[in-house]
């Protein structure tokens, strides 16, 4: 197995669990909306050059299939995850993050005609149970103004990735990934501008350095060198095993939020660590399926 693709996933998965905590800390200086578009911006700067090599263009960014990939996995994904943080704790969110390969896989069987063995569905109903008990994560010790708000903005931020990931897998075969990501933000980006209008309409924020540093590492690191990286790794390396690795994020998530001074409370322990062991379950008995039907298509071809 390539290094160069394996330390790709593991840099790419560090940085994107430490985007919650590092969120976090920057929305005590600026708005939810306001910190998207500005992360958004810095993004598709840093990627226009390469996706208009690629044949990108800013009006394609108005055709009807990207607005409605920016309105999920863009400004849906982004603006609720980022709404959320401001009400519960990054630990939370992250481990809510965990269900998305779980609610992803049923949205395949609804919409695009997949199926799932039995025990794939014991792994989803384990990860679904886990998020509940997450989500309930409250008391004295929880962190945020209102976890329980926050919480069911984490899970419907998990349907609109849900939604922007269906979508992707329709568009894939039409642009280069780096030209569908690239006219997804810019369609996104556009969506959350009046909203971020609105929030700055006291005046614009005064940042501190620090901040500053969290919008440009959140712009460059975590969404344009991250892109690229993770389509590095997909040229070397299965994309079954890629898609293994992002279990992890929830891992860093957790760790990255435990630095940052938040609290592991014990309904988190117990609901991350069933919605971890579902997703498991579910991927692990997934890729075994797509194995022995891979083989059972050789040895009949």
């Amino acid at each position: 197995m390539p290094r160069k693709g394996l330390a790709a996933l593991l840099v790419t998965v560090a940085v994107w669990g430490s985007t919650y905590a590092i969120t976090r800390a920057a929305l005590a200086e600026i708005g939810p909306f306001a910190l998207s578009v500005l992360r958004l911006a810095i993004a598709f700067l840093a990627l226009y050059p390469l996706a208009h090599r690629r044949g990108y263009r800013p009006r394609m960014s108005f055709q009807p299939r990207y607005l409605g990939f920016g309105l999920t996995g863009i400004a849906g994904y982004f603006g609720l995850q980022n709404l959320a943080l401001g009400y519960t704790s990054a630990v939370s969110a992250v481990l809510i993050q965990g269900l998305i390969p779980a609610v992803t896989a049923v949205a395949a069987v609804l919409l695009l005609g997949e199926r799932l063995r039995p025990l794939q569905w014991t792994g989803i109903a384990l990860a679904v149970v886990g998020t509940a008990i997450v989500s309930q994560a409250q008391g004295q010790d929880a962190v945020g103004a209102n976890p329980l708000l926050g919480n069911l903005l984490m899970v419907a931020c998990v349907l609109v990735w849900t939604a922007y990931t269906i979508q992707g897998k329709r568009l894939t075969a039409r642009e280069p990934a780096v030209v569908n990501t690239t006219a997804s933000i810019l369609a996104g980006t556009l969506m959350l501008t009046p909203l971020a209008a609105w929030e700055l309409r006291g005046g614009l924020p005064t940042l501190s350095p620090l901040t500053w540093v969290a919008v440009l590492y959140l712009g460059l690191i975590a969404s344009a060198l991250t892109l690229f990286l993770w389509n590095y790794a997909l040229e070397t390396v299965p994309a079954s095993l890629a898609t293994a690795y992002l279990n992890l994020m929830p891992i860093v998530g957790v760790a990255f939020g435990l630095a940052a001074g938040e609290p592991l409370l014990l309904p988190q322990m117990l609901g991350g660590a069933l919605t971890l062991a579902g997703v498991w379950v579910a991927d692990r008995c997934g890729r075994s399926a797509a194995r022995r039907a891979a083989a059972q298509d050789e040895a009949a071809g």
